[in-house]
């Protein structure tokens, strides 16, 4: 099987965050969908199990997403994407915004953002897909957005081994 055909599929950039209690984090994911457009929408996301955003997610119950700007530095990139919340307070330094859910928005480099709640979960193995339904969301400006082509062929970015996109070296 030649798995660089999966390459072929469009996926965006995005950062998700969760909040449980006063625990806080939020990680890159390039693994969301639009599922349906009824009056709130559903749409689905996955997280690597390990991340401590899908720990947060699954005890709260809730997830923002931030849909990134083609113009997104690597740097921020990375802030999100390469560093745990364990460890590390990602919103030092981050503008973001308090969501009517009580999770914080990143809106730092963002076009446009959605409010979630958590309606499903289900365990595919390395991830968590997480079925949510929006409750809120907003439209930043009209920049393009960054997708995970522009960011790997422009950016010149790698995917980490936590990414759903992984494949190895």
């Amino acid at each position: 099987m030649n798995k660089k055909a999966l390459f072929q599929l469009s996926y965006g950039v995005y950062i998700v965050c969760s909040q449980y209690e006063q625990n806080f984090s939020g990680c890159i994911i390039n693994t969301t969908t639009q599922i349906t457009a009824e009056e709130k929408p559903k749409i689905s996301i996955a997280v690597n199990k390990e991340n401590y955003t899908n720990e947060l997610i699954q005890k709260s119950k809730k997830a923002n997403i931030s849909v990134l700007l083609q113009t997104t530095p690597f740097e921020f990139i990375g802030k999100f994407g390469f560093r745990t919340g364990r460890e590390f307070d990602k919103l030092e330094g981050t503008n973001y915004k308090m969501g009517n859910n009580k999770i914080p928005v990143i809106t730092e480099n963002t076009n446009a953002y959605l409010e979630c709640n958590v309606l499903q979960s289900i365990d595919v193995g390395t991830h968590t897909l997480f079925i949510l339904e929006v409750e809120e969301a907003e439209v930043l400006g009209e920049n393009p957005v960054l997708t995970y082509d522009y960011y790997h062929r422009v950016i010149k970015g790698f995917t980490p081994p936590k990414a759903s996109t992984y494949q190895g070296n």
